[in-house]
């Protein structure tokens, strides 16, 4: 069996990284950063929109009465689910078209993440700076790609909104007085491991999107084999390597904080604008390049490497 050494590896990805990208070529870097932002399109749902603001924070609830502005919080919960009560069809269908727009968005943006995973994948693996190309090239491994990104994405989101709603029964079970005595701990008792279970999913689905980007697509283009038969090639790996993937986990956690406390930084110091996208991937392209050829040089150790496109 073949050994994999997860050091040996990342040493590699910094000289492949150091030969490909310097000395400095700013249109280069400027493609690459295009793509890294392409690449990274999705991998984040959360973020600014409409739950962002303040509009609203300081008027009471619909219904509640000026009164309640600085009143406890049972009776401002008791008012907004009364208020939930009297308008539940027009809350309902409000939710529903609600979630259909951000499920749309979302396959939206993660079909275009497929795409860009992939382009940003062959340049880095090439050491090119391609557009149009790997565009092309890889449409129908990047399809089956999306679809598994997008049950992800998808499972992720109602996670979340399971999770949201339990809290929100529990809420509305306090404001109406019937967590109160033996039922309001029998109540907590049927609520905390529902919503600790869904809490647990969330970790899992970010492992599974992290061994997709990683390992999968590579592995599909390696073989031509689609998101799934690729996926199940990975359990095998996995099975016969635990102890390193293991430790590529744990250290790629500590790459993730470094990347995060340098973006941080030279953001504030370039006065925000190294946070603006693509100028964000291109002033930080180093990283982004490391990170994305490191998993490359795990699977060539296991003898998977691109055919014709051999990282070097």
């Amino acid at each position: 069996m073949a050994s994999i050494s997860v050091v040996d590896a990342a040493r590699e990805a910094v000289q492949h990284t150091r030969r490909h990208l310097f000395p400095v070529r700013p249109l280069r870097w400027l493609a690459l950063g295009f793509l890294a932002f392409l690449d990274q399109c999705g991998r984040s749902m959360s973020g600014g929109g409409p739950m962002g603001g303040n509009d609203g924070h300081d008027r009471p609830w619909p219904g509640a009465g000026g009164s309640h502005a600085g009143g406890d919080l049972a009776e401002a919960l008791r008012s907004f689910s009364t208020w939930l009560s009297d308008h539940a069809v027009v809350i309902t269908l409000g939710v529903l078209g609600a979630v259909l727009l951000v499920a749309t968005v979302m396959a939206i943006v993660l079909w275009i993440n497929a795409r860009g995973t992939f382009m940003y994948l062959d340049n880095v693996a090439t050491g090119r700076a391609d557009v149009a190309r790997p565009w092309r090239e890889h449409e129908w491994a990047a399809w089956s790609y999306f679809g598994w990104r997008l049950a992800l994405g998808l499972g992720i989101f109602f996670v979340l909104l399971m999770a949201a709603g339990v809290v929100a029964v529990g809420a509305m079970a306090f404001a109406r007085g019937r967590l109160a005595g033996s039922e309001g701990g029998f109540a907590f008792l049927a609520l905390g491991p529902a919503l600790l279970m869904l809490l647990l999913a969330l970790p899992l689905l970010a492992l599974a999107h992290l061994a997709l980007r990683d390992f999968v697509a590579p592995l599909q283009m390696v073989t031509g084999l689609s998101c799934g038969a690729a996926a199940r090639l990975l359990e095998t790996l996995l099975t016969s390597h635990p102890g390193a993937f293991l430790l590529y986990l744990l250290l790629k956690i500590l790459l993730f904080a470094v990347t995060g406390v340098v973006v941080l930084v030279g953001g504030c110091l370039t006065c925000c604008i190294a946070f603006l996208p693509v100028v964000m991937q291109t002033v930080f392209q180093p990283l982004f390049y490391f990170e994305r050829a490191w998993p490359l040089f795990l699977l060539r150790q296991l003898g998977y490497d691109l055919p014709g496109r051999r990282v070097a």
